[in-house]
């Protein structure tokens, strides 16, 4: 991910070197600081480190940063990646536990809201000047987001699903989609039970 920063800001923009190599060190404080308060979060409200909310709350972290990996002075990226990092454990549960979003990768929380908190850190924290307008800026984007591309998206999966419906079937589940839909097991070495599944 550090790579693909540098490569954005050489390729995208007309970044000079020291501005690649800014964008690579916050892109990697960012990402080490959500892991880390992550596993630290879960520490403390479990009793013990959870590794999937940490590899969570490290992608997350590579997510929040791309917006304003090139801008942000690294004590910032920091502070960026510590805000969501212990925000994150707490938006999956009202996610799945409260809203009853079905998201086993977390990738809402991960893309979504590890996005919009980019968005907006970049606003917040970004040295541009006085009379930038950046936070409103990015204010418009988040509402747009929220306010447009979230409930058109929604309105035509809703419409797709009433024709294709997306929902795996129970059995789908159990036996794997390779098997299930393709016929042929990708990964034949790790089936356990056999005899529960039969080919379609």
């Amino acid at each position: 991910m550090d790579r693909t920063a540098a490569g954005t800001m050489l390729l995208v923009t007309a970044a000079g070197f020291g501005q690649v190599v800014l964008a690579v060190v916050n892109t990697a404080l960012c990402a080490a600081t959500r892991a880390l308060a992550a596993l630290l979060t879960t520490r403390i409200r479990f009793g013990k480190p959870d590794a999937s909310l940490t590899a969570n709350g490290w992608v997350a972290g590579l997510v929040s940063s791309s917006a304003a990996a090139a801008l942000l002075k690294p004590a910032s990226a920091i502070l960026t990646g510590l805000i969501i990092g212990a925000a994150v454990v707490f938006v999956i549960e009202v996610v799945e536990m409260k809203m009853h979003v079905e998201d086993p990768v977390g990738a809402i929380t991960v893309h979504a809201v590890g996005g919009i908190w980019g968005l907006l850190a970049l606003g917040m924290f970004a040295d541009l000047g006085e009379a930038s307008g950046q936070f409103l800026a990015q204010l418009v984007g988040v509402a747009t987001l929220l306010g447009f591309v979230l409930p058109f998206s929604y309105g035509a999966n809703s419409l797709i699903n009433r024709f294709l419906p997306q929902r795996v079937e129970s059995g789908g589940e159990r036996q794997g989609m390779d098997l299930f839909e393709l016929g042929p097991g990708a990964y034949p070495e790790f089936v356990t039970h056999p005899d529960d599944f039969a080919r379609r």
